[in-house]
């Protein structure tokens, strides 16, 4: 009887053993499923994931509009603006008529905005300090490291250009910070992994611009300057 007692026993622990273990391994796969998933559709980081894995338009103008122009700076990324209040647009419009009337010697100020506070040429605002008023501060972490990545890309490198007005850009310090960015994102889902992808390919424009303007070749000191003078 004893015997037969702890072959049962023996039975049932296997029996919630295995059950335990299908639950874990169940557990363990569903964690892996959802981390793979794509950001649900109508989502801050599904529209900015578009964006960014869309045209090259698409990224610049989401960073001109979406992320600067929002949080209330240029396009130039180096003025910040206010809107005007309802006494500053009718004074404006009183300008106007005086403008008129004078052919044009007495000046017009902004009408919908009016600058407060702008860095000298070859400056822009820190990416901190666009997205904290921004409401895409609120995005998930990632994203919010890809946007930044963009950020840089765009404003501060110049899209792997280095020209005088951004040179102070291209620094050690600033490379292998675009670098452990771009080390910091997850290979997943696939539209994080897109973007990464893109990014360590722009990393080595990046680098590679930052030696040719330290080595410059003379080809490359004539295409700067003409390059130099497009941006004019």
């Amino acid at each position: 009887m004893k015997i037969i007692l702890c072959i049962i026993l023996l039975l049932i622990n296997e029996i919630v053993y295995a059950q335990e273990e299908y639950y874990d391994y169940g557990m363990a796969k569903e964690i892996i499923i959802q981390g793979e998933k794509e950001y649900e559709a109508g989502s801050v980081e599904a529209h900015v994931l578009n964006r960014i894995n869309g045209t090259v338009s698409d990224r610049k103008r989401f960073i001109e509009t979406e992320l600067l122009e929002d949080a209330g700076f240029r396009r130039t990324a180096d003025v910040k603006y206010r809107k005007t209040s309802a006494e500053e647009k009718t004074f404006s419009a009183l300008q106007g008529l005086v403008h008129m009337f004078s052919l044009g010697l007495v000046p017009i100020k902004p009408f919908f905005e009016a600058e407060y506070d702008r860095l000298p040429k070859g400056d822009h605002y820190k990416f901190e300090s666009v997205i904290v008023k921004n409401d895409l501060i609120n995005a998930a972490p990632e994203v919010l490291t890809i946007i930044e990545l963009e950020y840089m890309l765009q404003v501060e490198f110049c899209y792997g250009i280095a020209l005088q007005d951004n040179v102070k850009y291209y620094t050690d310090e600033n490379i292998k910070k675009f670098e452990k960015l771009i080390s910091r994102l997850p290979d997943y889902p696939e539209s994080v992994k897109k973007a990464k992808t893109r990014y360590s390919n722009e990393l080595k424009s990046v680098k590679a611009a930052f030696e040719r303007y330290n080595n410059p070749s003379e080809n490359y000191l004539r295409a700067l300057q003409n390059l130099g003078k497009s941006f004019k």
